[in-house]
């Protein structure tokens, strides 16, 4: 699973300090999500579902018209989530299109790449706001995920924390709409376009 990094901002790495410092009590008591948080996160789950469709509608009619890279024939249609956008991204930079063609293509794919680190978020960590800043908070106690991001596990009562500004989120889930109505597009004429063997 894909998860960011970081948020970098003065606002973001101030508040991920103070939570680094926080026990578990103080964390709990952290002031919950309000339900305009809540559809924005289940918002962004469901763009991801119906970019993840696509993906895989895309990967299929590739896949048909033996389109697709061979370093992912093995996994076809097993594919993680996390390697869709690489798989049609590769393909589509063989089709040699027109270049605008392929340069919007390649942002949009990776506009979803980005924006599924942020969707990994609110899918699989516990979301708290701040009492001062404008910011989500989000924590979770997956060794896993520690391990993938950090390069550590967790050590006894420590928990992975990531912060994200509200507004910026905000923006980010704009982003992720626009790449699923442009990928949306796209799946009619790679139908039509691309023959089926």
């Amino acid at each position: 699973m894909a998860l960011p990094t970081d948020n970098p901002s003065a606002k973001t790495d101030a508040v991920a300090e103070e939570i680094k410092k926080m026990g578990p009590k103080d964390l709990a008591a952290l002031p919950d999500l309000e339900a305009e948080d809540l559809l924005l996160f289940g918002t962004l789950i469901q763009y991801f579902a119906f970019m993840d469709l696509n993906l895989r509608r895309a990967l299929e009619v590739f896949y048909k018209a033996k389109m697709l890279p061979k370093e992912y024939l093995k996994f076809y249609p097993k594919l993680q989530d996390s390697k869709l956008t690489e798989a049609v991204a590769n393909v589509l930079k063989a089709m040699d299109p027109k270049p605008d063609y392929l340069e919007t293509a390649l942002v949009w794919i990776e506009v979803i790449n980005v924006t599924r680190k942020q969707r990994n978020l609110v899918g699989h960590f516990a979301g708290k706001r701040h009492p001062k800043e404008d910011v989500y908070v989000f924590v979770s106690k997956s060794e896993k995920d520690a391990i993938k991001v950090l390069g550590v596990g967790l050590g006894e009562h420590e928990v992975y924390t990531s912060v994200a500004g509200r507004s910026e989120f905000a923006e980010m889930v704009e982003s992720a709409k626009n790449a699923h109505e442009w990928l949306a597009g796209k799946m009619p004429e790679w139908n039509e376009r691309y023959p089926k063997s």
